[in-house]
């Protein structure tokens, strides 16, 4: 372990080796909020997972987990974040279970007999439930934040994607798919744009990374995988904002709403995850919905912590209410 350089003090990151690719050596990257006082022994550990273009970079979450008594870490996947190499073409991945590898390490190293509650964000909340059908009783429970579950337009839309898009990305591989993204979420959140929140833009650059084509290939097949799947048999929350605002020009309306993910078809994908399944919608969040206004943001954590409590309560105590010593 050493010191995380970008959340700062109190965090210490590992890297962990993957073998290699084409393009050379794999890594990924787990850091961990190094606890003072130490967590809570009944409050399972959780383990964060960033979306796509992004990295492991919301202390403040961190630190309020870490507050309320959880041993807190994050994971940074291969060519993501602090696990970008040089010469690695950003997020390019050809299915999705290839993760499997650093998310199997990551819980290795937080401790087989401590399955940690997996919080993550848009496509890792995707890679997450997908960890969580393949390998069951590795991980209590799933807090999933905006997670793309479905494409936009739902699995009809999906499904007449899936194959040319496939066949583009056997010829184009790691080139890009789409055309860069827009800067809306970027706009809404980031301090130089008048947001809120700092974060690093090389590693979350404002309009993403170019899209590698077999990365789209692989999340679509991913989407398929876990709509063919059966029920989730754990906890789930899912967290979503209560509207989007998709478009190609910038409004301040979208300084409260999701601009990336469609969220009708988000609820109706997370609908099907199994019966343990709390859906919230959060009024005036981002597609990031920790990454809010204030109010949002205050709004998304009590949800977390209420679900929390609820699903993973403390164990009663060995003393009968009257029966305490004076």
């Amino acid at each position: 372990m050493s010191a995380d350089r970008l959340l700062g003090e109190g965090y210490e990151a590992h890297q962990i080796a993957l073998g290699s690719d084409a393009e050379g050596p794999l890594v990924a990257t787990l850091v961990h909020r190094v606890a003072a006082p130490a967590p809570m022994d009944h409050r399972p550990p959780i383990l964060l997972m960033h979306g796509w273009s992004d990295y492991v970079l919301d202390r403040g979450l961190m630190e309020h987990l870490g507050g309320r008594g959880h041993d807190v870490w994050g994971l940074d996947l291969r060519k993501y974040g602090r696990s970008l190499l040089p010469g690695q073409t950003a997020t390019e991945i050809d299915h999705l279970s290839r993760y499997d590898a650093e998310i199997d390490a990551a819980l290795h190293r937080i401790g087989r007999d401590r399955p940690p509650v997996l919080l993550a964000h848009s496509t890792g909340g995707l890679t997450a439930a997908l960890w969580a059908q393949r390998r069951p009783g590795t991980v209590r429970g799933l807090a999933l934040n905006s997670p793309w579950l479905e494409m936009h337009l739902g699995p009809v839309a999906r499904m007449l994607a899936e194959v040319p898009v496939r066949l583009l990305a056997q010829q184009l591989r790691e080139r890009p798919i789409l055309p860069s993204g827009s800067t809306h979420h970027a706009r809404s959140t980031h301090r130089d744009f008048g947001g809120d929140y700092d974060y690093d833009l090389t590693l979350k650059p404002p309009t993403g990374h170019p899209f590698p084509a077999v990365t789209l290939s692989a999340i679509l097949d991913g989407q398929r995988r876990l709509a063919a799947a059966g029920p989730l048999p754990l906890p789930v929350l899912v967290l979503h904002s209560d509207r989007s605002r998709i478009g190609a020009r910038f409004d301040d309306r979208m300084r409260r709403a999701d601009t990336v993910l469609d969220v009708r078809s988000l609820v109706a994908a997370a609908e099907r995850l199994g019966p343990q399944v709390r859906i919230e919608a959060v009024p005036g969040a981002r597609h990031d919905v920790f990454l809010s206004d204030a109010d949002a943001r205050d709004r998304a954590l009590r949800a977390l912590d209420d679900w929390l409590d609820d699903s993973f309560p403390a164990p009663p105590s060995m003393e009968e209410p009257g029966h305490r010593g004076t």
